[in-house]
């Protein structure tokens, strides 16, 4: 039994904002943050904007497309880092936004950063095909806004907010099957990029409201040279595998990291430019949005027809991780 996408949908707050823009209020040379990060534009959601509207909105969007009420759904699973409170679960959040106790289907939240959207996508694809669920909806929103500041140039121009939902169902009709899935971590990194308060070791009780440690950390140069250590071998496994070089694909969704990880991919690899799907320069790095906007863009390019397509998703995370995934549609 194959796959369909019912609908995919995005939502992105706000206006545009242009890197001019955001090297005006960080006090740098007009034009230093999108020739170093390749972001020219990026939303930015408002300030009594949350993630589980964001999210609410993008699923909405999603059912109306598919014409699909939320009872229809069996389960929802929210996908992403930012979250609104600690505790409870955006995924349960999300669901108050768009129902009520009429409907009593399952809700959970899956974490691990630019990956949650891909690992969220893997375990939604075990329960369709043990048959446990029919339908399931996967929304993942991102509010990178909030965790980034114009004393650190380098993170402050690069990322951006946004959401997208997928709601995926079983089909006896034209879909797709994952026919490769690998997800590895190298825990050398697991502490390389993070955001230092708001957790157990330090709640923030004595910080003030300015605190470095409210934003996001990360040590650029050393995550680099890990994952350009790992990266061959990965990729290498996946050729091995399935016995499909890289470069054959002609579609490929890759998590939007920088300017240089998306320029380093394609010329390492030698990659055709038309294969790989851009989405860092009008939307930034959106953490695990990245991906299924990149999706979300191929799905609406092919108007929603992806037929014989054979499409790699691939992607890195803090921690350090590494998954890809490939869809053949039929």
């Amino acid at each position: 039994m194959k796959i369909k996408i019912a609908a995919i949908e995005k939502y992105l707050p706000g206006a545009k904002i242009t890197s001019a823009t955001l090297d005006a209020i960080a006090g740098i040379p007009i034009g230093r943050i999108e020739k170093n990060t390749g972001v020219s534009t990026r939303h930015h959601a408002s300030a009594d904007e949350s993630v589980c509207e964001m999210g609410a909105i993008a699923l909405n969007k999603a059912l109306q497309k598919s014409k699909l009420k939320p009872s229809d759904l069996d389960l929802l699973i929210y996908t992403g880092g930012s979250f609104d409170y600690p505790i409870p679960h955006n995924a349960g959040i999300i669901k108050s936004k768009i129902t009520d106790d009429s409907c009593n289907f399952s809700c959970m939240d899956i974490d691990s950063t630019c990956l949650s959207f891909l690992n969220g996508l893997d375990v939604a694809h075990l329960y369709l095909q043990s048959k446990r669920y029919h339908r399931i909806a996967i929304v993942c929103a991102e509010m990178a806004s909030r965790a980034i500041t114009p004393k650190e140039e380098k993170t402050f121009g690069l990322f951006g907010d946004g959401a997208v939902a997928m709601i995926i169902e079983n089909t006896d009709g034209p879909g797709y099957l994952p026919t490769y899935v690998d997800f590895v971590n190298y825990p050398s990194g697991a502490l390389l990029a993070k955001l230092p308060i708001g957790g157990a070791m330090n709640r923030g009780r004595n910080e003030t409201a300015d605190a470095s440690g409210y934003f996001f950390q990360m040590d650029g140069k050393t995550l680099i040279r890990l994952t350009t250590k790992h990266l061959d071998g990965f990729v290498k496994a996946m050729e091995t595998k399935t016995n499909t070089k890289i470069g054959d694909y002609e579609t490929i969704v890759a998590h939007q990291t920088s300017r240089w990880g998306n320029e380093y991919f394609q010329s390492h690899f030698n990659l055709k430019p038309d294969t790989v799907v851009n989405t860092l320069s009008h939307f930034g790095n959106c953490i695990s949005a990245s991906i299924p906007l990149g999706l979300e863009q191929v799905y609406q390019l092919n108007n929603g027809a992806l037929k014989n397509k054979n499409v790699l998703i691939m992607g890195t995370a803090a921690g350090l991780s590494m998954g890809c995934m490939i869809l053949k549609f039929d």
